[in-house]
């Protein structure tokens, strides 16, 4: 029996009125954290911890921005937009000037006057979220998805401060959605070329915001690639809108680095940095690993001279690589290091920037991953014979490898891992919801119910 089109209307409808009503639930979140944060700053209640414009330590690139953004607010109301879109700085800081300007007229900075930007782009997150969950695993995971990233402390807490990493994440996001969306689903010619551009516009993003995390995106590719071709094979069936998405793709990765020069006044940072992302993208990949581990334990002192970091939260401190032998050795430790750290040792200790708090925080949300490490493993158990699930298995794993090789300090780790592990969250929550159905069916059994008559109606 066919079903009712006027039940099937309510339902989307329903559907509909959840989604908007969670999206502003989770914005009222946000503002109200950034808020609190700034009154909590103001009155000068954590000084250790915020400033009285609600910059914390634990995001310190903040207090190095502000003044760019306020530079390029003046920039913007003197010299006009051409000038503003040319001015030398990174990507993210022309961003936050917009409503600084708009909002507060140049005059002055705090978290408030960049909470519209920050605001769009939590929410762009978390829809980005719901969807790759929703494609991957069904309605309910993507739900669970969406509102385990919306409530992750310390990601939520991020979200609030002058960063590069949400615009990072989002791009990142687009790219893994598009990706998911030509793993699952077949295209006609010009619907493959839409999702090939959004693909694109990810990649060109993240060139430009976080250069390192090029030859990581290399390896996505290629591997997105693969699972697409063994998918078409085995159906026997080549789609054009997949095969162009494909071609498009490969052809963005290819073209988008001879961009380089114009994107150099997108990535300009003022202050001396040990190391030059364009200088060592030029080094073989082994080279690459090596110095940027090495930039890691190195910073600059007075004279602007390279000096041992003293950094509180080091780990592994002193590992260099001599070439790939040591690299590939070096691999196991890395997967530990990507998956599991902060270990407990430095769950109870005092950190340097973020106090003891900031470290028991840092060890609930470990524990918290140690979980979803588990469901994510139920999760890909459940979808194992669709690539798309051991796409997102394969990307984590690529980059909690890449960071456990490359990143030699904690408190960047945990920032760096944000994209890739918000992924693992989408396996997790696909593993809970499994969890959950096969619970809910065995209760239904026993009381001689069937599990769509116990569970209700819930629209997938």
């Amino acid at each position: 029996m066919g079903s009712n089109p006027t039940t099937s209307n309510r339902l989307r409808l329903s559907s509909r009125r959840a989604r908007l009503f969670l999206i502003l639930a989770a914005a009222l979140l946000q503002v109200s954290l950034t808020a609190t944060i700034f009154m909590i700053g103001r009155a000068g209640a954590l000084p250790g911890q915020f400033d009285q414009k609600g910059l914390g330590n634990f995001a310190s690139d903040g207090f190095r921005y502000q003044s760019e953004v306020l530079e390029l607010c003046g920039v913007l109301r003197n010299q006009g937009v051409i000038a503003w879109a040319n001015w030398p700085t990174q990507l993210h800081v022309r961003l936050y000037s917009l409503p600084v300007a708009a909002f507060n007229g140049c005059s002055n900075f705090n978290i408030l006057t960049i909470e519209p930007l920050n605001l769009i782009y939590y929410l762009v997150i978390l829809v980005l979220v719901f969807k790759i969950a929703e494609i991957v695993f069904g309605y309910r995971s993507g739900l669970l998805a969406a509102a385990t990233v919306a409530l992750w402390p310390s990601f939520l807490l991020h979200t609030t401060q002058l960063l590069r990493d949400p615009l990072l994440i989002a791009a990142f996001l687009l790219l893994i959605l598009s990706i998911i969306l030509c793993l699952k689903r077949d295209y006609a010619w010009w619907k493959g070329i839409l999702v090939g551009l959004s693909a694109t516009a990810g990649i060109v993003l993240i060139r430009i915001v976080r250069m390192p995390m090029w030859n990581l995106l290399w390896a996505i590719t290629v591997v997105a690639i693969l699972l697409l071709a063994m998918r078409l094979v085995r159906q026997r069936r080549f789609p054009a809108g997949n095969v162009a998405f494909a071609i498009i793709m490969i052809a963005g990765m290819t073209i988008t680095p001879r961009f380089q020069n114009a994107f150099h006044n997108q990535q300009f940072v003022k202050s001396p940095r040990v190391m030059v992302p364009e200088e060592v993208q030029k080094l073989a990949v082994d080279d690459q690993i090596a110095a940027r581990r090495q930039a890691f334990e190195l910073e600059l002192d007075s004279a602007g001279e390279p000096v041992p970091s003293q950094a509180g939260s080091d780990i592994d401190r002193g590992i260099e690589f001599k070439g790939r032998g040591d690299i590939l050795r070096h691999v196991p430790r890395a997967m530990v290091v990507g998956f599991f750290s902060p270990f407990p040792n430095m769950w109870f200790a005092s950190g340097k920037q973020v106090g003891s708090g900031g470290r028991l925080l840092s060890g609930f949300e470990t524990l918290l991953s140690y979980v979803v490490e588990c469901l994510a493993l139920v999760g890909l158990w459940r979808k194992r014979k669709h690539v798309s699930a051991w796409f997102l298995f394969l990307v984590t794993t690529f980059g909690a490898v890449a960071l456990g090789l490359v990143v030699g300090n904690i408190g960047a780790l945990f920032r760096l891992r944000y994209p890739f592990w918000i992924l693992l969250i989408v396996c997790g929550a696909g593993g809970a919801d499994y969890l959950f159905w096969r619970r809910s069916k065995a209760v239904s059994a026993n009381h001689g119910l069937t599990f769509e008559e116990s569970a209700g109606t819930i629209h997938s």
